[in-house]
């Protein structure tokens, strides 16, 4: 007797105890492979079951690619791999994550509110300015790939952070910016010139076989900027919809296909209007504020992350026999023994066992004056040792060094959104719903006083209320903020500090090194 029965999804043999099942219409289904199980699992929680009930034949079947990307993200749940990016808090995990595909406030917004509805995740706090994710979660419940493909499946990928990875998906998305600008800037230029003629064509002197031609042309150049530079919000709106709500990407698209289609279906026919070069304004407009945005952020949170530069990367540990070896600092252990020679960074915490100097730890404390340390006494992670060599014994890895638990919290105060960003962030999704709203609105009312205009008045309301400032100039300034007081030399336990501010009438400094250098320098001299 045959151990095979079909794929409910695509129709391919699959075996009757084969592993990957899914509940449809309200009975258990056989699947042939992980990627028709994603599939169905997405399209049952899309609400569109029906699909399977009113179809006329098998669909095609899960893409490989599905079935190998979950594949190499189920090997993030080694914990060996994940010793270097996982921080255990308590009976929780919690780790970094870089995502991909963040374009602006509303991404973060889309990203938290589809993981809070996971079971397993504690917490989530999108960062979009350097487009992080810090999440915190339950080990027992879920694993790490499963929040993973949580991500992939709204569309976004993500992996642990690592600096350098961090900053070559910046660049790449940058050279996609650039690209895609570039185009757009480009046929704007050569529409415009083209629009500009029919412009002066006040009383009537353009024949209507020329005025067609420029038509024609005008549609060819804008084409491209539609389909590819354009790109960057429809995805932006896909990934709304596809989670059932919207964001500010949707009235764009909505407004840009709008105006398109009824450009070529004028140029077709050969009556009513085009205006592709206001199409072409409108996509290079926008995509140059997010592109500019883009690059602020970044150069900000590369202030912000000016605290890595304390982070050693080599250190000299002490082997059994009593040899010298270098080492990365990372791959330290508690009880290993390292030497530290005059004027270079101490790698890890640790205690001393042999040697006395003067330690530099202004990075930690503000106070520039050395203090003296010898055996028994404690050292950190990323201050100078700057008399004589120190023999360290290690007392816990540099993934939990203090330099990096500042970092850490560094990350989680500009993750955390305080109220006036949230307030932001809700405000412009009820916005874009009440423009979408009202723009339907607008469209009924004129067509129904039968007026010719009313598509491109509706129009016209999409357009003029993209609520994109709105959404974006909050985090910006926030992010701004906090690299600004960063850069000098102030670090933010929490964002919502910067609220409270306007409240302060009195501010106590513990210490003189809070205000001052300690660097000396000469004024005058004397002969």
């Amino acid at each position: 007797m045959s151990n095979n029965t079909s794929c409910y999804h695509c129709g391919l043999p699959a075996e009757k105890d084969s592993p990957y099942k899914a509940t449809v219409l309200g009975q258990p289904r056989v699947l042939c492979c992980l990627g028709c199980q994603s599939v169905a699992e997405a399209i049952v929680e899309n609400g569109l079951e029906n699909y399977y009930q009113f179809r006329t034949e098998p669909a095609a079947k899960g893409e490989s690619e599905i079935l190998e990307t979950l594949d190499k993200l189920a090997v993030y749940d080694d914990p060996a791999l994940q010793e270097d990016f996982v921080y255990q808090e308590g009976k929780h995990n919690q780790i970094q994550l870089t995502v991909e595909g963040i374009t602006c406030a509303a991404c973060g917004w889309l990203i938290e509110k589809q993981l809070a509805r996971v079971q397993g995740i504690s917490q989530v706090a999108v960062n979009v300015a350097e487009r992080r994710a810090m999440v915190t979660w339950e080990p027992d419940k879920i694993a790490l790939s499963g929040i993973l493909k949580a991500l992939k499946r709204i569309g976004y990928k993500a992996l642990p952070f690592q600096p350098d990875q961090h900053e070559a998906s910046y660049l790449t998305e940058q050279k996609q910016f650039l690209k895609k600008v570039g185009l757009a800037g480009l046929m704007t230029m050569q529409v415009m010139m083209l629009m500009t003629g029919l412009y002066f064509d006040l009383f009537g002197s353009i024949e209507a076989e020329t005025r067609q031609y420029f038509y024609w042309v005008a549609l060819v150049l804008t084409t491209p900027v539609v389909l590819y530079s354009g790109s960057t919000f429809y995805l932006g709106a896909i990934k709304a919809i596809s989670a059932r709500t919207v964001n500010m990407d949707v009235p764009v698209t909505i407004a840009i296909f709008g105006t398109y289609i009824a450009g070529l279906k004028a140029t077709l026919l050969q009556t009513g209007e085009v205006y592709f070069e206001s199409i072409c304004m409108f996509i290079f407009l926008l995509l140059l504020s997010r592109y500019l945005e883009h690059r602020s952020r970044h150069q900000a949170t590369q202030i912000s992350a000016n605290m890595m530069q304390y982070i050693p990367v080599t250190a000299h540990r002490l082997e059994p026999n009593g040899q010298l070896s270098d080492c990365l600092a990372k791959h330290l252990q508690t009880g290993d023994t390292v030497i530290v020679k005059s004027g270079e960074t101490i790698p890890v915490d640790g205690d001393i066992l042999e040697g006395v100097s003067a330690i530099d730890e202004s990075m930690l404390t503000g106070e520039f004056e050395p203090v003296t340390k010898q055996a028994g006494h404690t050292v950190y992670g990323g201050t100078v040792n700057q008399q004589s060599t120190l023999t360290i014994k290690v007392k816990q890895p540099l993934k939990h060094a203090l330099v990096n638990q500042i970092i850490r919290l560094q990350s989680s105060a500009m993750a955390k959104k305080p109220k006036v960003a949230q307030m932001a962030d809700t405000f412009s999704s009820y916005f874009v719903s009440a423009v979408l709203v009202i723009s339907a609105a607008t469209f009924a009312f004129w067509y129904w006083q039968g007026n010719e205009d009313a598509f491109w008045i509706a129009i016209a309301v999409l357009v003029a209320t993209c609520p994109c400032a709105l959404g974006l100039a909050t985090p910006s300034a926030l992010t701004c903020a906090m690299a600004r007081l960063n850069k000098q030399g102030v670090l933010l336990k929490r964002a919502d500090a910067l609220e409270q501010l306007t409240t302060i009438d009195t501010i106590a400094l513990d210490k003189t090194g809070t205000l001052t250098a300690g660097q000396f320098s000469i004024q005058q001299v004397h002969v």
